[in-house]
């Protein structure tokens, strides 16, 4: 199996995902309707729109060698990924989404191989502030803050 062709299974599995989960949200009810189902459908459609926007760059960009896909050459930074999320999932419980959020961005961007600290700064805070403004101040979501006590 080539990169190109997993990338575009992978995509479009996400958007029947992303399809699915718009169509559950018609069995909601009563005023989860008006709450819980706008929310999970704003996410589906994002979701979906940007997996779709993504398989059509896939689709347009001219094949590569063929070359079969290699799973396992870069198991140590899969596995360090995986532990990554495992820590914040962790600690998302008593400190809330923020401030683990803001040490393991920097630290999967490190792990990634991106080294420029201006670049990995601007990125984590504008992905703070994009979740902020989105979740908190425009759809209302009351993220979990830290529980020190």
């Amino acid at each position: 199996m080539t990169r190109e062709l997993l990338d575009r299974i992978v995509l479009g599995g996400f958007i029947v995902l992303a399809v699915l989960l718009y169509l559950s949200t018609a069995s909601y009810p009563g005023i989860a309707q008006k709450t819980s189902a706008l929310y999970v459908r704003f996410l589906a459609v994002s979701f979906g729109g940007l997996s779709a926007v993504q398989l059509l760059f896939s689709l347009r960009k001219p094949s590569g060698s063929g070359e079969p896909l290699d799973l396992f050459g870069r198991a140590s930074r899969f596995f360090g990924l995986m532990v990554g999320l495992i820590i914040f999932a962790v600690l998302f419980e008593s400190l809330g989404f923020f401030i683990p959020a803001a040490v393991f961005i920097p630290l999967i961007a490190v792990m990634l191989g991106y080294r420029n600290p201006a670049v990995i700064a601007l990125s984590t805070g504008g992905v703070l502030l994009a979740v902020y403004l989105i979740f908190v101040q425009l759809l209302s979501v009351n993220l979990p803050g830290p529980n020190l006590f």
